[in-house]
């Protein structure tokens, strides 16, 4: 796992200037691991886009890694083996501390990290409820947040823009073409 990991993670930050052809592979990668239920690979994967989320511009963070993670987080409750579920909800848990430490979009906000933090929510309390507490919070801090946002995207002052179609921009990114 900690190999697969470096690698990932290396590649990653290798690529921060140039996104194109990497998110086909990483898609691609993605796909496959939850499609094949590839564990190890998820859990690394996982762990990859936690390290490296801080060290990304912004634009990688909002555009390919803060979506695919929200993915990953709603198609974890598919998961029949608890074990494997409790084990990516709490790599999950880790990715979201990391995301809410950096700048966010409303739109961001709104579309991936409430529905993520949602679905979280959701396999805490079956997997892994000594942790729902936090993700309560870290929901509720965000949503707080976002409900004094303004239109310039500055999190600071306007209206709450939260819990709408975040089925829409995610389902895409998994489909076989």
């Amino acid at each position: 796992s900690s190999g697969i990991n470096a690698e990932y993670g290396v590649m990653l930050q290798r690529c921060s200037g140039s996104v194109g052809g990497v998110r086909e592979q990483m898609d691609k990668f993605i796909s496959e691991a939850v499609s094949s239920d590839v564990h190890a690979m998820m859990c690394a994967l996982i762990e990859s886009f936690t390290r490296v989320l801080p060290l990304c511009s912004p634009d990688i963070q909002r555009d390919f890694l803060i979506p695919r993670l929200a993915t990953i987080g709603v198609s974890n409750s598919t998961i029949s083996n608890k074990t494997k579920r409790r084990d990516i909800t709490e790599r999950l848990i880790n990715a979201y501390k990391a995301i809410l430490c950096s700048y966010l979009t409303p739109d961001t906000i709104e579309h991936y990290i409430v529905p993520g933090l949602q679905a979280l929510s959701v396999d805490a309390q079956e997997v892994v409820p000594e942790k729902y507490q936090t993700i309560d919070i870290m929901l509720k801090e965000i949503v707080a947040k976002t409900a004094g946002g303004d239109d310039d995207g500055d999190l600071k002052g306007g209206q709450s823009r939260t819990g709408t179609a975040f089925g829409s921009k995610v389902s895409g990114f998994f489909k076989k073409k």
